[in-house]
């Protein structure tokens, strides 16, 4: 889902765990400063000339931004291992997996959900039932989930030993 925040400095969209802001300075590292001014939390920055002093900066969340709400995204999806555990949920809990499912294709016993309306469904029950102060919460959210999904997916990681038999 695509967030819009507007500042009186400029805009900033945030998908998934990258955000976008459009916004005026006088260069592009004035740019990559005001950027940054708007969102502190910013990696692997691109700035791109709009013409006329106005800029777009690409960048993705640093893998450190809420780290408590990772770890919150690493026990949901840890703990929901089957439907009826699932359907017992707290729905914050219950949109994680969710969205998890839709990045991964796990846990596969979503298979037969159809997840968008799912997802949609989570987000609306989380609000009504106080377990998220308001949808803007969920832009920190998504950004736990993704970074969580960037760290445990990079080339090489994995989340315990296993050794191989000796003959």
């Amino acid at each position: 889902m695509i967030y819009k925040i507007n500042f009186s400095e400029g805009i900033v969209e945030f998908v998934k765990n990258r955000g976008r802001t459009f916004l005026e300075a006088s260069g592009p590292k004035q740019a990559v400063a005001a950027a940054r001014e708007l969102f502190r939390h910013t990696r692997d920055e691109q700035v791109k000339s709009l013409g006329s002093d106005q800029y777009l900066v690409t960048f993705k969340v640093s893998l450190d931004y809420k780290m408590h709400l990772v770890r919150t995204t690493e026990k949901a999806v840890k703990h929901i291992r089957a439907l009826e555990q699932y359907a017992n949920s707290r729905y914050l809990d219950r949109y994680i997996v969710a969205i998890v499912y839709m990045e991964t294709g796990e846990p596969e016993f979503l298979a037969d959900t159809d997840i968008r309306s799912e997802i949609s469904s989570l987000r609306k029950a989380a609000v009504v039932s106080r377990e998220v102060p308001n949808v803007v919460s969920f832009i920190d959210y998504d950004i736990a989930i993704y970074n969580y999904l960037e760290l445990n997916s990079k080339k090489g990681y994995q989340s315990r030993v296993v050794r191989n038999v000796k003959s």
